[in-house]
């Protein structure tokens, strides 16, 4: 359990902006929004995961991203070991009250109909980069988006074509344990695989980014709310740091770190 500062410094270091691996490309809204938010108030309010041995971002690439485009050398970030096994992958599915035929309709993206389970075999095994799934009572219709053979760095580069042909349909990203809900609510969701922590390494480090919001980790002791001032990140790592442990102290022995026992909902 992280309670002191000196805890919490043994999970926190202000690590170069240029030695960060990104594995997931940005959302360009969702990018513009952040980096107003962070100039408007100067700071990096939750610091960025990072893998201590590859350095690869687990979460917080926007915040990255941000970073990079203003030119601020230093980044805040948690430090976590990836092999540990209470660090785990998920995904986030896409979902649209449309009908597959209408979500997915580039003619140049071939469709297959197959049993649900056919289909998840074949998402999980690199034979497809979706699998499109829309349920209308008792009955589940599933179809395989683009079905082929691929490896990792081709099923990338197709999921980002399927996916910008979906330009004109509205998605919602949903986590990959909340599909059935939205499978009931009659919406379309389309499925993928979960991506294994190798293939997320493989991916930063080849610069073969991932498209938007296809990993979900879950994180145990996230930190956040650390609000670093953008100021000490441009200053040199040692100084930043100084900073750091010196706001931590601070905040720590004011009462001004809460700890959550159980998971919790941050409303933005």
């Amino acid at each position: 359990m992280i309670t002191t500062p000196e805890e919490m410094m043994k999970h926190l270091e202000v690590r170069k902006v240029a030695d960060l691996f990104s594995h997931e490309q940005t959302i360009s809204k969702n990018l513009k929004k952040l980096k107003e938010s962070m100039l408007n108030i100067g700071h990096l309010v939750d610091p960025i995961v990072v893998d201590k041995e590859t350095n690869v971002v687990l979460d917080g690439n926007h915040r990255l991203r941000v970073l990079e485009i203003i030119e601020c050398p230093y980044a805040t970030c948690q430090i976590v070991d990836y092999k540990k096994d209470d660090i785990k992958v998920g995904t986030w599915f896409l979902s649209c009250g449309e009908k597959i035929d209408d979500m997915v309709k580039e003619d140049s993206v071939k469709k297959e109909k197959v049993d649900f389970k056919q289909g998840m075999d074949a998402i999980n095994s690199l034979k497809a980069p979706f699998m499109a799934v829309r349920k209308e009572g008792d009955d589940v219709e599933a179809q395989l988006i683009d079905p082929g053979e691929y490896k990792l760095k081709e099923m990338i580069e197709d999921q980002k074509y399927v996916l910008s042909s979906l330009k004109d349909v509205e998605v919602k990203y949903i986590a990959d344990d909340n599909a059935n809900e939205y499978l009931e609510k009659g919406n379309t969701v389309l499925f993928r695989r979960i991506y294994t922590k190798d293939d997320i390494v493989k991916a930063a480090q080849s610069n073969d980014a991932f498209p938007p919001k296809s990993t979900r980790h879950l994180i145990p002791n996230r930190i956040i709310r650390l609000n670093m001032k953008l100021g000490w990140l441009h200053e040199s790592a040692d100084v930043a740091q100084r900073y750091l442990e010196e706001m931590l102290k601070r905040r720590v022995y004011n009462g001004n770190v809460r700890r959550y026992s159980e998971p919790v909902v941050v409303i933005y």
